[in-house]
């Protein structure tokens, strides 16, 4: 009995010695799982070579066909400058004002300094309207749409020709370019282009100046208008007070003038009435009568007219003003646009070298893919 109870107890250590021992660790199995084999990778790719290599050069060839089909684009640039002073000199060299009695009348004033012409000259490069007209003026719908169809509109090309034009500013100097599948025309539509707007733009400074001077012109002429109307009044005016005074000097019986200064002062009249103006019929009734004859055969006032000969005087000189708008410019031009020897797109060796690389990395995830695809059947086959 004691050497069974031994052995027992014994026994049952050693089942609970085994149940307590430790499992041992998952994880450097687990790590060795994960870890990836370099040298499987490099047989899985040495094993599928060939497929890498046919996925690369249908790459490379791939491209290198897209590349030769691709059109060649040019960029034609032209390099501008603000006009010379030369340039706007006819419509940069007056600005005057005309004052009467500390009281301005006319008053012209030109700012189309260089600056502000090339500002508009830039400006009107953005103008669709601008480039309306040029299309139509240069017949340009042909060139821009050569496969049009029913469904293109008119708004639609203007729109793609804008986008064409790239006006840029690099260290004061400002650049125009246009880039196409054609060299020489490209440069042919960044000169002509130039050339358009710079006319137009002058155009359209010479219109401004020739609407400031016509209403200078209309404010001096209804003054002048005025001065005469007023002065007609007043004649007829006159007129009346003469006709009064000659019936007074016929009642008294002054038909010769009279020193009215020696009747005032031998009759002692009062120092108001002295110094008062002399009454008109003490001229006589025969001067009055020819005051009043003269007065109604005059032909102008123009030479009882205050001021009046100075408002003529600038009225002449704002007619005499003239504009040579063949010897204006609104740019100066650089460097014109010359047709570009070699073309900006396609980069046809970038092209290809990015292809090739894409291939290259399609080609050896492809064998990759396929390994995996391989392993998963032959896993679930066994």
């Amino acid at each position: 009995m004691p050497q069974a109870d031994s052995k027992s107890s014994s026994g049952q250590e050693h089942q609970q010695t085994a149940q307590t021992a430790p499992y041992p660790s998952p994880y450097p199995q687990q790590f060795e799982d994960d870890t990836i084999d370099l040298y499987e990778l490099w047989i899985t790719l040495w094993n599928r070579k060939w497929l890498v290599i046919a996925v690369t050069v249908a790459a490379a060839l791939g491209s290198v066909v897209y590349a030769l089909q691709q059109q060649h684009v040019y960029k034609a640039e032209a390099l501008l400058l603000p006009p010379k002073a030369k340039d706007i000199q006819s419509i940069n060299f007056f600005s005057f004002s005309i004052e009467r009695n500390n009281i301005p009348l006319v008053s012209v004033k030109n700012e189309n300094n260089s600056a502000n012409v090339f500002k508009q000259f830039k400006q009107n490069l953005n103008s669709h309207n601008l480039h309306k007209k040029f299309i139509q003026e240069k017949g340009l719908m042909e060139l821009l749409a050569p496969v049009r169809t029913a469904e293109t509109r008119d708004e639609d090309i203007y729109q793609a020709f804008a986008e064409l034009i790239k006006l840029e500013e690099k260290k004061g100097i400002n650049s125009l370019s246009i880039e196409l599948h054609d060299a020489e025309i490209a440069s042919q539509l960044v000169n002509d282009l130039i050339e358009f707007i710079d006319k137009e733009t002058i155009t359209m400074l010479v219109e401004d100046l020739q609407n400031s001077i016509a209403n200078q012109v209309r404010k001096i002429e209804y003054t002048i208008g005025s001065k005469r109307q007023i002065a007609k009044m007043r004649r007829e005016d006159q007129v009346i007070r003469y006709v009064q005074a000659a019936k007074i000097a016929d009642k008294l019986g002054i038909k010769k003038r009279v020193d009215a200064t020696n009747i005032i002062q031998n009759t002692q009249m009062n120092v108001d009435i002295a110094t008062a103006t002399t009454p008109l019929y003490y001229l006589g009734s025969e001067a009055l009568s020819m005051e009043i004859s003269i007065l109604k055969n005059r032909v102008s006032d123009d030479p009882f007219i205050g001021g009046l000969r100075d408002l003529q005087e600038q009225l002449a000189l704002l007619h005499s003003i003239k504009f040579d708008e063949e010897k204006m410019n609104a740019v100066h031009i650089d460097q014109a646009a010359y047709p570009p020897n070699s073309p900006i797109k396609p980069n046809r060796r970038l092209i290809v070298q990015i292809a090739t690389v894409v291939g290259l990395f399609s080609g050896i995830f492809l064998a990759f893919f396929i390994e995996f695809v391989q392993n998963q059947r032959k896993m679930h086959s066994g």
